[in-house]
């Protein structure tokens, strides 16, 4: 990999640091990670705000082709990914620009992609992704919620759970089992349907702190034009497989943790503990110091992965990789900075509030990452399986 940055790629990488760090300035009071825009009207708004400006200029788009107004590569995503990280801003939707933008260039029809693509585009619609099932949550494949045809429509009924901002979506994505008779990894369909569609109701599984952004959605006979499939009927698992090879470098994620170190550093060279800084202390320099060397082995990993896809290979273990050992460092991390900050580090809502209890938050959130995305044990058996060659177990 060549790790120098083109002199066009450093203008805008310029560019987009420059406009998100000026949306950091107007970042609202109750915003503390980008999960708060699901909890938090007033962090909604914002994270429209930010959608909105990123749409203007053509930045929720990069990558896509020129003839559904996409420009520029997945370098450029990557860099605009890194910006938002590092700034901590929302404005991208990780469902409909993220998941179902590529998926609909990839596998939709011209039908679809003319109807879908320009109100992602434009943030205009928001999205959410029905997956997982009560008892499908890894094995997918084994969901039980049904869409069965009818003429010209197809017939909803069925559970999903853990679906990421389903309360605030327009629309949804997600598969169903439409031929109950047929073979495993053939007898799904991949649909496209409304939120506000009659039959849909949405309810909250609210975090062990309160926060409200995952739900259950129970769906009974809600009814979804059929043209609305994306790929072929009964071959919904070719389109999930699909989805899952789109740009994997987790570089928001990463960069999360780089300006997370920052401020923790910040901290420690601020604050007085028994007459010397936090930074003065060797023990903590150690922990500072072991952590900063991890968070920077995973920024190359992730524009490694980047570099990969940018040149049409896919990184599938090294993206896997990239995911297991960003989460599980942002775990570290955060340990790390409630040992160093102490009682302190556990107060929000309140003046003694460490960065405005982010910490507190990160803690108690921190294990999401390693179960969203693929449960990190499941992205362990594809760095196994086809990275390593390993057998699988019988």
């Amino acid at each position: 990999m060549d790790f120098q940055l083109t002199d066009e790629q450093q203008k805008k990488k310029a560019e987009f640091y420059a406009v998100c760090r000026e949306l950091n300035s107007k970042i609202p009071a109750k915003y503390v990670g980008v999960e708060s825009i699901y909890e938090y009207d007033e962090c909604w708004e914002f994270h429209r705000m930010c959608a909105k400006e990123f749409a203007k200029r053509g930045w929720l788009s990069l990558s896509w082709p020129k003839e559904y107004g996409g420009s520029g590569d997945i370098m450029d995503k990557v860099l605009f990914a890194e910006a938002r990280g590092y700034y901590d801003i929302p404005g991208v939707d990780v469902f409909g620009v993220g998941m179902l933008a590529p998926t609909l260039m990839a596998a939709g029809s011209e039908e679809v992609k003319k109807e879908f693509l320009p109100g992602i585009a434009s943030a205009e619609v928001s999205w959410c992704e029905l997956w997982s099932e009560p008892n499908a949550g890894s094995d997918l494949a084994a969901l039980t919620a049904t869409a069965i045809r009818k003429g010209d429509e197809f017939i909803l009924n069925g559970q999903k759970t853990w679906n990421t901002g389903a309360h605030k979506a327009d629309w949804a994505f997600g598969v169903y089992k439409s031929a109950p008779d047929g073979h495993k990894h053939h007898n799904l369909t991949f649909l496209l349907f409304d939120m506000k569609a009659k039959g849909v109701t949405v309810r909250p599984l609210p975090y062990m702190n309160d926060y409200h952004i995952y739900n259950e959605v129970y769906l009974d006979d809600v009814r979804v034009p059929a043209k609305n499939i994306v790929g072929q009927e009964h071959e919904g698992w070719a389109v999930v497989n699909v989805l899952a090879g789109f740009e994997r470098s987790n570089m928001d994620m990463v960069m999360g943790l780089v300006r997370g170190m920052e401020e923790l550093v910040h901290y420690c060279n601020d604050t007085k503990r028994g007459g010397k800084t936090l930074a003065q202390d060797d023990v903590t320099r150690y922990q500072l110091a072991g952590l900063a060397c991890e968070i920077e082995a995973a920024r190359m990993l992730a524009y490694r992965v980047a570099d990969q896809q940018s040149r049409g290979e896919m990184g599938l273990m090294d993206a896997a990789a990239v995911k297991v050992f960003a989460s599980e460092l942002g775990e570290k991390l955060t340990t790390a900075a409630m040992d160093i900050m102490g009682p302190y580090g556990q107060v929000k809502h309140s003046p003694y509030a460490v960065m405005n209890g982010s910490w507190e938050y990160s803690c108690s959130a921190n294990f999401v990452p390693i179960i969203s995305m693929g449960t990190n044990e499941i992205q362990r058996n594809i760095i196994s399986w086809y990275g390593l060659g390993l057998p699988r177990m019988k």
